[in-house]
């Protein structure tokens, strides 16, 4: 216990009392009495104990230790013989002290003897609280008391007061002012010109700095309190979230030319662009372009693509209806069998120009772009409808092209086939009747297509530092070239410093744009990836672009691109561990666009002009995915919990229908367990865009994507949906001034799994219904009501087109006076089984729907 404990008096007489009936023993006060000799010789000490306990026999002297003492040593009083009690108490003893101390505050203790032995029983018996008893060898002897034992004031410490809160101008200011005051005797402020006041200033300001430096650099060791761009995004990725960079917008390009061009025709320039308006330079100019780097990135363009007419078969063909995915074509009317065939050899990339293309020109014809001419209600071009322009992806293989010829006319045309992902979204009019005049190619096609970015190439060449700048033609031309310096990076490592890669920082100022970005999508899923090729002295091939380089070995030719919240672009490189390091003297040619993200979204027809010359150039659609930085705010609120919305793994079937309903071409999907006699399978049933049966790139895809998410043990299964055709009839009663036959032809169109004519999908089109989706009677009243002419449903009847495979005949009889409220008849339908309606003759087992008109005019 330690001496200078506090004891609660209370609780320490109650302990006192326990001793007894715990076997132990305790010291409770002693009496001293001096040797009559002068000076004394001796003491005697009768000592009371709590208990009896191990007190016979006599205990050991050297049990007993006597600590104290300023003029004699601590060692120089000990107890030298042990007498049982003169007055023959049972809990008492006599101890015999020599020889006799000075006058201060002695202390008696037992003790095991000899130390590291097995302790004497009275002194394993003692309790330690009771353990010490203090007392004098001559209490009366003075009339005063002892000097305490107090230890000295500290030493007044001379330094000023630190305020740690002062962290501006103003703060540090009245700290120093203080300091001064204090220390320099009759000092005051003054004038604010005196010399110790302009140094009070100019060091509070130059405090109110640092305090500021280091208040941002400590902000930045979070995401919720960083302010820099870099720091934002180095924290995002390590919750697996990527900070979008904004994006360049992107369009499609149509041209016409003179003859056969490759765009740039010289495979040493650097880029192929288009702008807005006449000049590239003239204020609000916008400029798209494509631009060089690996692989086909030139184009191949044919004059006999510039414009694709119908061939109408002498005017009978009219227009294409809504959901084509096939056309007629020649080469602007040109009917001749060597122009037939040669539009189906350039859109089967058979020709020899093509076959024969160098390394990096794309020749291939993939697209058609099919675009009204002129108005269908006019005949003009005034009032033409721009917005139902639509790129159509043409069938892989000879099946996208046959050259064909008219029996009766001779003439010859490319039929042209397209995906059916890619049907004819509106009805295009070829062939137009105004005022008993036949106006033709109203609706024309054109091949000839490619891919832009928005943003103004630039060229960047970068040599060490010291060196001359080499390609730095300023910013007068279409392509800008600059010429700057990349320089090296250390970082320090024990008592040295070692290599850490290097740097480029590419040229900024308010005359240049931002580096431009490809066009990735949103969400912070995808890492960005900016326009930058970068070509380093010495490798054949441009190096690869990361978004870092942790997991890059000390060959990997890559780079990291980052930006700050000016949107200045810094290239970083390896040190030889994380990244290949540059080559001592190496020269960077940097290639790539600079545009403000949102400036590129332009409306359709304004890109006009070109740097190569051509006929005819235009953008076909509005441009609209530019996209400028996520801002700060997004981040910090998106990045921790983007992880919550993301599902990197399928455990239950909703995870796998989830995980397949995000693959483009799903409408819909299901999944459920099936036991395939060793395993378990999960089946996942998909209802694709459009309906039908699944397509092998779809299927294909849907396996890759949920291969790398399922659990060990589960095999994938891809199904197609189990499709109900229905046998439907309904009994109408047309109204008296509506002819039956154009009632019917109306009714079978709004009950068709196409589209009606003015454009609305029929009741049956497979987008408008999935999995477990029954019928309600109420619904096919509903739409037949709806229809001109029909005056009153008189019964519905519908089932299963096959009773036998569940569901069976739900009819609907209604009177003739009203209608009733609520109509509670369903056929119901399987979670895995869609139904279907296709009303056609070839096809019954697709489902029927039988109309029986009454009245009405005949």
């Amino acid at each position: 216990m330690a001496a200078d404990a506090v004891l609660h008096p209370e609780r320490l007489i109650a302990r006192a009392r326990a001793l007894d009936g715990k076997l132990a023993n305790g010291l409770r006060l002693a009496y001293l009495t001096l040797d009559p000799a002068d000076p004394p010789r001796f003491a005697w000490l009768d000592v009371e104990f709590f208990t009896d306990h191990q007190l016979s026999p006599l205990p050991p002297r050297e049990i007993f230790e006597v600590q104290g003492g300023v003029r004699r040593g601590r060692a120089a009083v000990a107890v030298t013989q042990v007498l049982p009690d003169p007055g023959g108490s049972l809990t008492a003893l006599r101890l015999k002290l020599e020889p006799v101390g000075d006058y201060s505050i002695y202390t008696l203790s037992t003790r095991q003897w000899p130390p590291g032995t097995a302790a004497d029983p009275l002194a394993a018996v003692m309790d330690p609280l009771f353990n010490r008893l203090a007392f004098k060898f001559r209490p009366g002897c003075f009339n005063v008391n002892c000097a305490p034992e107090a230890s000295p004031a500290p030493a007044e410490d001379t330094a000023p007061a630190i305020d740690y809160l002062a962290r501006d101008y103003d703060s540090f200011r009245h700290v120093l002012m203080a300091a001064m005051a204090q220390r320099v005797r009759g000092w005051a402020p003054t004038s604010e010109a005196d010399l110790d006041q302009v140094l009070i200033d100019l060091i509070a300001a130059r405090g109110d700095e640092l305090a500021d430096a280091h208040d941002r650099v400590l902000a930045e060791r979070a995401l919720g309190t960083a302010r820099k761009r870099v720091s934002l995004a180095r924290h995002a990725r390590l919750v697996d979230y990527h900070v979008h960079q904004g994006n360049q917008a992107t369009t499609l390009l149509a041209l016409e030319v003179a003859a056969p061009t490759e765009l740039p025709p010289n495979p040493a320039d650097d880029c192929f662009a288009v702008w807005s308006g006449k000049d590239w330079n003239a204020p609000g100019a916008v400029v798209f372009a494509t631009l060089r780097g690996p692989g086909r990135w030139r184009r191949l363009v044919f004059p006999g693509l510039n414009r694709l007419t119908l061939y109408t078969w002498d005017d009978t063909v009219s227009a294409l209806e809504r959901g084509a995915t096939s056309a007629d074509l020649c080469i602007d009317g040109d009917t001749s069998e060597a122009q037939a065939r040669l539009l189906q050899d350039l859109l089967r990339n058979a020709t020899a120009a093509q076959t024969g293309a160098p390394e990096d020109v794309d020749a291939a014809v993939e697209r058609l772009l099919i675009e009204e001419r002129l108005n269908p209600e006019t005949g003009t071009a005034n009032g033409r409808r721009t917005q139902q322009r639509q790129p159509l992806t043409l069938l892989p293989g000879e099946e996208r092209a046959t050259a064909m010829e008219d029996p009766v006319r001779g003439r010859w045309f490319c039929r042209v086939r397209w995906r059916a992902e890619d049907a004819l979204r509106e009805r295009y009019c070829f062939v137009l009747d105004c005022d008993d005049t036949l106006v033709r190619d109203a609706t024309v096609f054109c091949a000839n297509l490619m891919d832009v970015a928005h943003g103004r190439p630039r060229v960047t060449t970068f040599v060490p530092e010291g060196q001359a700048l080499e390609g730095d033609g300023g910013d007068t031309g279409l392509v800008a070239r600059h010429g700057a310096h990349w320089s090296a990076l250390r970082r320090p490592l024990g008592a040295g410093w070692v290599d850490a890669g290097a740097e480029a920082w590419l040229p900024r100022d308010p005359s240049i744009e931002p580096l431009a970005w490809h066009d990735t999508p949103p969400g912070g899923e995808e890492p960005p990836r900016s326009t930058l090729v970068v070509e380093v002295s010495g490798y054949a091939q441009p190096w690869s672009e990361h978004i870092d380089l942790i997991e890059s070995d000390g060959s990997g030719e890559h780079f990291v691109v980052e930006c700050d919240e000016a949107q200045d672009a810094r290239i970083r490189f390896g040190d030889g561990v994380n990244g290949a390091p540059l080559p001592p003297g190496a020269k960077l040619v940097c290639r790539y666009q600079s545009g403000q993200g949102e400036a590129g979204n332009v409306g359709c027809d304004t890109l006009v002009s070109a740097s190569v010359p051509v006929q005819r150039v235009w953008n076909p659609f509005d441009v609209r995915n530019g996209r400028e930085p996520e801002p700060r705010e997004s981040i910090v609120r998106r990045a921790p919990e983007a992880f919550r919305l993301r599902q990197r793994r399928a455990v239950t079937l909703d995870d796998y229908a989830a995980a397949a309903r995000r693959i483009e071409g799903v409408a819909q999907a299901r999944a459920r367990h099936a036991w395939c006699g060793s395993w378990r399978a999960v089946q996942v049933v998909v209802d694709p865009v459009g309906g039908g049966e699944p397509g092998a790139d779809l299927v294909a895809r849907l396996a890759a994507a949920l291969d790398a998410l399922r659990l060990i043990g589960d095999d994938v299964e891809i199904r197609a949906p189990a499709y109900v055709p229905l046998d439907i009839r309904l009994a109408l009663c047309a109204h008296p001034g509506y002819w039956v036959e154009d009632l019917r032809f109306a009714l079978e169109a709004e009950f068709s799994d196409g589209h009606t004519p003015d454009g609305r999908a029929g009741f049956f089109h497979p987008d408008a219904w999935s999995f477990g989706q029954p019928l309600h009677a109420s619904r096919l009243i509903g739409r037949a009501l709806a229809v001109p002419g029909v005056e009153r449903v008189l019964r519905v009847s519908m089932r299963r087109f096959n009773p036998g495979v569940g569901g069976g005949l739900v009819t609907v009889e209604l009177a003739p006076d009203e209608l009733p409220e609520q109509l509670d008849e369903v056929l119901p339908i399987g979670p895995f089984e869609i139904l279907v309606v296709a009303n056609d003759p070839d096809r019954l087992e697709r489902g029927r729907i039988a109309l029986d008109i009454r009245g009405g005019r005949r």
